[in-house]
């Protein structure tokens, strides 16, 4: 699959440009791998360098691909450019210094790991050897990069952009604070999925038009969690049956983020319904290949107009101590800014997702 990005001018090696600069330092073996030149005539005719999980310099140019096109999926719903947190002073009285470019670190460290550091406005990337509890499925002690991972990349990278939108999302007043950052950065990773037109086909055609049940599309890091022992996705939007009890007892910041990533996923799944649901009875629920194709547009236009209410809403979040009821309520006035009428029942269909799961806004004082 190709990712289609902004052309930069300039583009220096690394890649450096107006928001990304990839710097490919390895602090475990002291090494500094040779930058990648996308505007090498050679790499441009072939309009990037081939996947190689052997080629560090096509690792620099997936986490540059990857994390600019949820660059431009952010700037896309806002309207404006992406700002990244700037760097505090030494002293309290000091304004933050602003910072141009986000620094990546494809190969920052042997560990199963991968983060965006705040301190160093840097996302670091891990790499690690596989173990063998899925011959099947991973080579046994074969190298794995996060770098590679599609869903780690913009996970991370929706980190960063949410903490140059929002620096006090960070901290914990509240269940639903650390848990937020940790949801929202999946939920960038997730419907970024509907983007990839051929992956969106396949599952469509193997689950027979139910995206309910489509686990490439709703799973993520899938081949980290099988590199690390897991036999399946690290996180999944589906097969999370609604409890509104759990919303009350679940309190570890990454849990507690997947009841709203499957919040999210679920008012998603119902709009694909309503949007599809005169093609599968012209059809008969017989899928031709004309009928896939129709139904894998409809779900990437869902998909990125879910997206962008999602990522609109941010604007309209309190700046502090935001409760999951609080984004509810941010969404539906974020999309009534907007679309005023609501023709399809995009509101509608997230206020019931939320209701399942025992979330409601907060009354208005």
């Amino acid at each position: 699959m190709t990712f289609q990005v902004r052309w930069e001018d300039p583009l220096k090696a690394g890649p450096v440009g107006e928001y990304l600069e990839v710097i490919d330092y390895n602090s475990s073996e002291r090494r500094q791998q040779t930058p990648v030149d996308l505007n090498n005539k050679y790499v441009l005719a072939r309009s990037g360098l081939d996947p190689s999980e052997g080629n560090p310099q096509f690792h620099q140019q997936m986490t540059y691909a990857v994390a600019m096109t949820t660059i431009q999926n952010f700037e896309r719903a806002l309207g404006r450019p992406v700002l990244w947190a700037g760097m505090e002073g030494d002293s309290r009285e000091s304004k933050p210094e602003f910072v141009q470019r986000l620094r990546i670190y494809p190969h920052a460290m042997e560990q199963s790991n991968a983060y965006y550091s705040p301190a160093q406005r840097s996302l670091l990337f891990g790499y690690f050897r596989a173990t063998d509890a899925d011959p099947a499925n991973q080579f046994p002690g074969g190298m794995t990069f996060t770098c590679l991972s599609h869903d780690i990349v913009a996970h991370e990278t929706t980190h960063a952009i949410l903490d140059g939108m929002h620096r006090r999302f960070g901290n914990p007043t509240n269940p639903d604070m650390l848990a937020f950052h940790e949801a929202f950065a999946d939920i960038a990773a997730l419907f970024q999925h509907f983007t990839f037109s051929e992956a969106v086909r396949h599952e469509i055609s193997r689950t027979d038009g139910d995206l309910s049940s489509a686990e490439l599309l709703g799973g993520l890091a899938q081949q980290f969690g099988v590199a690390t022992g897991m036999r399946r996705a690290l996180r999944s939007a589906i097969g999370r049956t609604p409890n509104p009890s759990e919303y009350q007892t679940i309190m570890e910041p990454h849990e507690r983020g997947a009841l709203l990533v499957a919040t999210i996923f679920d008012a998603f799944v119902s709009i694909y319904n309503l949007r599809t649901g005169d093609l599968m009875r012209i059809g008969n629920r017989q899928l031709s290949a004309e009928l896939i194709q129709r139904l894998a547009g409809e779900a990437a236009r869902a998909a990125r107009q879910v997206l962008d209410i999602c990522i609109r809403a941010l604007d309209y979040c309190p700046p502090v101590d935001m409760t999951f009821g609080e984004y509810l309520r941010a969404l539906v006035t974020a999309d009534t800014d907007l679309v005023p009428n609501d023709p399809v029942g995009y509101r509608l269909a997230f206020l019931e997702a939320f209701r399942r799961r025992g979330i409601y806004a907060p009354e208005t004082p």
